[in-house]
C-alpha cells in the first residue's frame, strides 16, 4: 500500500512556483523541489524558535537549501527545457549544496585555528561567489550579479583607479575570506536577516494566504467601499492595502485581489489598462503597509539600528498618504469617466464577512500585540503562524488540512527565494563598500554634485533608484542605494531613518517602474491589457506616491521621528493640501477638467506644502493653493461638466 502511494506520488506530482519564467516540474523533481521547499520553510521556524546553532552553521544550511531550489526551478535561458532540470543544473543544484554544508562542517575548527585558508577552503570560497552569482542571474537578471562583480573588479584592482575612488587594493585572498569563511559577505547580516525576519513573515503571510485570510480581506475592502463613486477601483484599493498587511509583496498582492477587483472595475466601465494600473499601485503600496511591509523593511531597521517595531510605527502615516492620495486619484477617474459603485446584490454585509471569516484576522492582531509588547520580530511571526494555525479550525471552510500545512511551508518557501537570493548577491556588495570604503567616495560626490543642497540630493537618490529599478527588483534596489547613497544624504542633515526610508520607497516604486514593473506584468494577465501600457498608466496615476517620499525628509515628523502633537497636525494638514493639490494637477481634473495653466499653478502649492522645509513657505503655499481651487470652482459654477476621453 505505501509503496503503491510512493509510487504515485513519484508519477504524477507537479510543482511550479507560479511564475512564468521558473519551470513547471512533474514527477521526482517535482517531489524533491516540495521536499526541499518544505524543508527550509521547517529551518527557518526551527532556528528561530528551538534550534541552537551558529549564525555562520545556519547560513550555510539555508544557502544549500537555497541555491539547490533555485537551480532546479530556475532554467538557465529562456530556451532551457521547463519541464525538469538538465543534468549541468542537478550539477549546480549539487554544487550549490556543497559551499553551503561545507562552512557547516569546517566553521568551528577554522575559527577555533589560526583563521587561515586552506586550498580547499579557496576552491570552495571561489566555487560559492560563482555558483551565488549565477543563482542571481537566473533569478534577478544579470544587473544585480554585474554590479557584485563590478565591485569585486573595484576592490581587487581599485588601487590602480584615479582620484578619491582609488584604494589600497583587496588581495584576492583577502576578499575570498570575508566573502565567504566570515559573516561579512555572502553570509553577512543582510543574508541573515533574509533567514529569520524576511523568511519568517514571508511564511506568516504563505499561512495566512492558505487558510483564506487574503479572501477576507479582499470582501471587507469590497464591503467597505464597494457602493461609492468608482466603488470597484476603491475596492481595489482598500483591499490590496489590506492584504499588504499580511503579503509584502506587490506581484502576490496583484495574483491575490486582482483576479476579483480588475474584472469589477473592467464591468464598471474602466478600459482594462487603467484597471490594471490601479490595482498594480493599490498592490505596490502594501509594501509600504505595516506590519508586514516589505522585505527591504527588515534590512531597513538593521541598516538604521533600530528596532522593526519602529519602522512599523514610522511607516503608519506614509501608508495612508500613499493610500489616501490614490483613492483621490481614482475618485477623480470615476467622476471623469462617470463610474459609479458596484450593484448592491453584489456587495457583501460587513457583519457577514466578519462572522464568516473575522477570525481569520486574530493573528495580525497577535502579531501586532506581541510587536507592541516587545517582544523580537522572530517570535511576533513565530506567534502569529501557531495562531493562523489554531484560529483556522474555528470554521470548517477555512481549516488548514494536512496538504495545506504542506502547501503553506513550500508557497513560504518559494516567496522567500527572490529576496533571499537577492540578499546573498548584496552580500558582495557590501561586503566590498565595507572593505574599500566606498560609502565615503560616494558621499562626497553627491555633496559636491547636490552643492551641499538636500533637496537636490533627494533628486539624484530618486533617480538613482528609478535608473535602477529599470533592472533591479525593489529590495537590491533599497541594498545597492543604501550602502552607496543613503549615507550622503544623511551627513547632508536628513534623519538616518528618513534618508533609507526615502531610498526604501523608490525601491518599492519599482514594481510599477518600466521595464521590470512586476505588478504590472501580473496586472496583465488578468486585465488583458499590454503590460507597457499598465506600467505608464500606473506611473501617470502613481506620481502623487512618488512626492511623498521627499515630504518624509524634509518634514521626518511624518515618520514619528521628535514630534509633538501640534507641529505633527500642521505638518500633516499641509501635506495632505499638498498630495491632494499635486493629484489635481496630475489628473488635470478639479470640479472639472484643468486647462494648462490651472494645473501648473496647482504645482507650485503642492511643492511649496510638500518639497520646502519652511513652515511659512508651506502657508503661503495652502493660501496661494485654497484661493487658486476658490476661484476654479467659482468659475465653473454652473457650467457643464467636460469629460475627456479616457486615457
Amino acid at each position: 500500500m505505501f509503496n503503491g502511494s510512493l509510487a504515485q506520488l513519484l508519477r504524477h506530482a507537479e510543482f511550479s512556483t507560479g511564475t512564468t519564467d521558473a519551470r513547471r516540474l512533474r514527477g521526482p523533481a517535482a517531489v524533491i523541489v516540495i521536499a526541499l521547499c518544505a524543508a527550509m520553510s521547517l529551518f527557518v521556524f526551527s532556528i528561530n524558535s528551538w534550534l541552537l546553532i551558529d549564525i555562520m552553521r545556519r547560513s550555510g544550511i539555508f544557502a544549500a537549501l537555497l541555491l539547490a531550489i533555485v537551480f532546479l526551478c530556475y532554467p538557465a535561458t529562456a530556451r532551457s527545457p521547463k519541464e525538469a532540470p538538465s543534468i549541468f543544473d542537478w550539477l549546480l543544484a549539487a554544487g550549490g549544496m556543497a559551499c553551503g554544508l561545507y562552512i557547516y562542517v569546517v566553521y568551528y575548527d577554522f575559527i577555533s585555528g589560526s583563521m587561515t585558508m586552506t586550498g580547499l577552503d579557496y576552491g570552495f570560497a571561489i566555487a560559492a561567489v560563482l555558483i551565488t552569482l549565477e543563482a542571481g542571474r537566473r533569478v534577478l537578471g544579470l544587473w544585480m550579479p554585474g554590479l557584485a562583480v563590478l565591485f569585486i573588479v573595484y576592490a581587487v584592482f581599485g588601487q590602480a583607479l584615479p582620484g578619491p575612488f582609488a584604494h589600497f587594493g583587496i588581495r584576492p585572498e583577502r576578499l575570498l575570506l570575508r566573502l565567504y569563511m566570515v559573516d561579512e559577505g555572502l553570509f553577512g547580516s543582510v543574508f541573515q536577516i533574509a533567514q529569520t525576519y524576511i523568511a519568517l513573515f514571508v511564511l506568516f503571510g504563505a499561512f495566512l494566504t492558505e487558510v483564506g485570510a487574503s479572501e477576507a480581506l479582499t470582501n471587507i475592502g469590497l464591503a467597505v467601499s464597494g457602493r461609492s463613486t468608482g466603488g470597484p477601483a476603491k475596492v481595489a484599493v482598500v483591499s490590496s492595502g489590506l492584504t499588504g498587511m499580511i503579503s509584502g509583496t506587490a506581484s502576490a498582492n496583484v495574483a491575490t485581489t486582482g483576479t476579483i477587483t480588475i474584472p469589477l472595475m473592467k464591468r464598471a466601465g474602466f478600459a482594462p489598462h487603467v484597471a490594471g494600473a490601479v490595482e498594480a499601485i493599490a498592490s505596490t503600496g502594501g509594501l509600504i503597509m505595516p506590519p508586514i511591509m516589505g522585505a527591504a523593511a527588515f534590512l531597513l531597521a538593521d541598516f538604521v539600528g533600530i528596532s522593526y517595531l519602529s519602522v512599523v510605527v514610522s511607516a503608519i502615516i506614509p501608508a495612508m498618504l500613499y493610500y489616501g492620495g490614490l483613492l483621490l486619484v481614482v475618485h477623480i477617474a470615476a467622476l471623469r469617466s462617470g463610474i459609479g459603485g458596484v450593484p448592491r446584490d453584489e456587495v457583501p454585509a460587513l457583519a457577514s464577512v466578519m462572522k464568516s471569516r473575522g477570525h481569520l484576522l486574530i493573528p495580525i492582531v497577535v502579531l501586532i500585540w506581541m510587536l507592541i509588547d516587545g517582544k523580537t520580530p522572530t517570535w511576533a511571526a513565530m506567534a502569529g503562524i501557531l495562531a493562523v494555525i489554531a484560529v483556522s479550525f474555528l470554521r470548517r471552510q477555512t481549516r488548514l488540512t494536512p496538504t495545506g500545512f504542506l502547501d503553506a511551508l513550500v508557497a513560504g518557501a518559494i516567496a522567500t527565494v527572490p529576496v533571499a537570493v537577492a540578499c546573498l548577491v548584496a552580500g558582495i556588495i557590501v561586503a566590498v563598500v565595507t572593505l574599500t570604503g566606498a560609502a565615503q567616495v560616494f558621499t562626497a560626490y553627491i555633496d559636491m554634485l547636490s552643492g551641499g543642497n538636500l533637496t537636490a540630493a533627494l533628486l539624484m537618490t530618486a533617480l538613482a533608484a528609478i535608473l535602477l529599478s529599470c533592472a533591479l527588483p525593489a529590495t537590491a534596489i533599497y541594498i545597492v542605494v543604501a550602502v552607496t547613497v543613503a549615507p550622503a544624504l544623511v551627513a547632508m542633515g536628513a534623519e538616518p531613518l528618513a534618508a533609507h526610508f526615502f531610498v526604501f520607497w523608490f525601491g518599492v516604486m519599482s514594481n510599477i517602474t518600466p521595464p521590470v514593473a512586476i505588478a504590472c506584468f501580473t496586472a496583465a494577465g488578468i486585465a488583458g491589457a499590454s503590460p507597457t501600457k499598465i506600467a505608464f498608466a500606473a506611473l501617470r496615476m502613481g506620481l502623487p506616491a512618488l512626492v511623498i517620499p521627499f515630504a518624509l525628509v524634509i518634514h521626518p515628523d511624518l515618520l514619528l521621528i521628535n514630534w509633538d502633537a501640534w507641529h505633527l497636525a500642521q505638518t500633516l494638514f499641509l501635506t495632505i493640501f499638498g498630495i491632494a493639490a499635486w493629484v489635481f494637477a496630475s489628473e488635470g481634473w478639479f470640479v472639472g477638467h484643468l486647462n494648462a495653466a490651472e494645473r501648473i499653478g496647482l504645482l507650485v502649492p503642492a511643492v511649496l506644502c510638500l518639497v520646502l522645509p519652511e513652515i511659512y513657505s508651506s502657508y503661503v503655499g495652502l493660501v496661494f493653493g485654497a484661493a487658486l481651487l476658490l476661484f476654479i470652482f467659482w468659475r465653473r459654477r454652473g457650467k457643464p461638466v467636460s469629460v475627456p476621453a479616457e486615457e
